[in-house]
């Protein structure tokens, strides 16, 4: 079921308009796989349906401040001036961007677990998350990055089983840093 989630996320994703339901419905199968309940295909199609709300309210945020980070980073290296410090800034909205990417990874994980899923909350709670496990935080990330940068001369490795791969470290790393029974 795991290979089945990622392909359909990956098709949902190359059709954009469905992309961030998709989202939030892999991150509801990572939620019911970590706590060991069976998810089916209608379970699956009910979350979807039901998620075009509040993923595109995340998702048209997410792709704002995405576009606006790398947008500096491009604009950054075109400044012809104080060319030592180019380098350091664009590091810098590199360094956001990784920082933007974890809180979202931790936001969708907490919207299958809220009472009320909501997403400024599920930022919060994000956000909260990350700078209390800055540590831990690093000490997943990096490895995960790393086997989704192997994975990619591989690339049916990462294309299939990536999704569902860092959707449940995230889910893991919620339930694990938060206590929320399994």
């Amino acid at each position: 079921m795991s290979l089945v989630c990622s392909v359909l996320w990956l098709i949902a994703n190359v059709l954009v308009v469905t992309g961030p339901p998709a989202t939030m419905t892999l991150f509801f199968y990572s939620s019911r796989a970590a706590n060991g309940e069976l998810t089916d295909f209608g379970d699956l199609w009910h979350k979807f349906k039901r998620s075009f709300g509040a993923g595109w309210r995340w998702g048209f945020i997410n792709l704002l401040v995405m576009a606006a980070l790398i947008g500096d980073i491009a604009l950054t290296g075109q400044l012809s001036w104080a060319q030592s410090t180019i380098r350091y800034t664009q590091g810098l909205y590199v360094a956001l961007i990784l920082v933007w990417t974890q809180i979202q990874l931790y936001a969708l994980a907490f919207l299958q677990v809220q009472e009320e899923p909501r997403v400024r909350t599920a930022w919060r709670n994000g956000a909260v998350l990350l700078g209390r496990n800055i540590l831990f935080s690093i000490l997943t990330g990096i490895p995960t990055l790393l086997i989704l940068l192997a994975g990619i001369p591989l690339f049916m490795l990462t294309a299939f089983f990536g999704p569902v791969l860092v959707a449940g470290i995230a889910t893991h790393a919620v339930i694990d840093k938060v206590g929320i029974p399994e």
